[in-house]
């Protein structure tokens, strides 16, 4: 499997709205003639609201027999309400599959992380899988129970968290990996609980 480094993508969205209003000039009316108690002035038009966009509706799939992608084990605003942080109205893109030797490799380019999921056919050692991910751990990993077969989190260089979970499922054994910026240990945790029940 290529080294699966952490693409972090910060998406900024600059919203710049400018009113401008134009001045009128007016004839000063003759000091004699009083204004008019009968001359309705115009109210100002309401501003319209901005709407507030609506979450997509997302129904991820859950331990499926054949797996064809990673976006639709794990939905933007989903991670994004597990990682604490705002929703992001950018749609996360689900890149081509790669094939790796006997298993197949699907990415889900997020706009807080990556995830990467991998089946390979097969009764392969998952504990092998997961520490051979864990190899770009920069600190020891932790192992998280009740995810999975194994899981577990670590901090690293060129990403800030990384999550593995892996599992044997519908005759393979499948892989989830998350590189995601710094996050909680709680936060890892859940995040690793969410995808073994998926995988």
């Amino acid at each position: 499997m290529r080294s699966l480094r952490g693409i972090l993508a910060a998406a900024c969205l600059l919203t710049c709205v400018a009113a401008c209003s134009g001045g009128s000039t007016t004839t000063a009316a003759a000091p004699s003639a009083p204004p008019s108690s009968t001359t309705a002035s115009k109210p100002k038009p309401t501003p319209t609201p901005t709407p507030t966009p609506t979450p997509p509706t997302f129904t991820p799939v859950v331990s499926p027999a054949k797996l064809t992608g990673a976006c639709p084990l794990l939905g933007n605003v989903e991670l994004a309400q597990v990682l604490g942080v705002a929703w992001n109205t950018r749609e996360p893109s689900e890149m081509p599959p790669e094939q790796l030797g006997p298993g197949k490799a699907f990415r889900c380019s997020y706009p807080v992380g990556e995830l990467y999921v991998l089946a390979v056919s097969g009764g392969k050692s998952p504990a092998a899988m997961v520490k051979q991910l864990e190899s770009e751990c920069s600190d020891p990993p932790k192992p998280v129970a009740g995810a999975g077969e194994v899981a577990s989190y670590c901090y690293g260089t060129g990403y800030s968290s990384l999550v593995v979970v892996a599992k044997h499922a519908h005759g393979q054994l499948r892989v989830a990996e998350v590189e995601m910026g710094r996050s909680r240990a709680d936060v890892c945790e859940s995040l690793a609980k969410l995808l073994g029940e998926r995988l």
